[in-house]
């Protein structure tokens, strides 16, 4: 938590495992309850943070980047993290899948 404190912008990046975050993650979110705004008493971050949330996956569904990025948002709303802004990329299996997308990846990085 203190690199989240530190950091002005968070950007947060999942696969798709099941339609959701990998457990690792969904654990790390589970371990921040402490300073979610929702828990009292509760520790907090710095505010003013402005996040961004990526969501991949194999299939060609966007449906499922979409809820990972609900669960990310969900997540940052909690901390009171603003949400910027957000994209899905399907049917990335392999990295030779990403160079299609450079520009669209590219375009979405300067943003931040």
């Amino acid at each position: 938590m203190r690199e989240y404190d530190e950091a002005d912008i968070i950007v947060s990046v999942s696969p798709s495992y099941w339609a959701d975050v990998p457990g690792q993650f969904k654990a790390f979110i589970d371990r921040c309850t402490p300073w979610c705004n929702t828990h009292e008493p509760h520790a907090a971050i710095k505010p003013g943070k402005k996040g961004y949330s990526i969501a991949l996956r194999t299939g060609p569904n966007m449906p499922e980047c979409e809820r990972i990025i609900s669960t990310i948002e969900h997540f940052y709303g909690h901390l009171d993290i603003e949400s910027v802004a957000q994209m899905g990329l399907t049917s990335i299996e392999y990295k030779e899948d990403v160079e299609p997308r450079k520009k669209e990846i590219i375009d979405f990085c300067s943003r931040i």
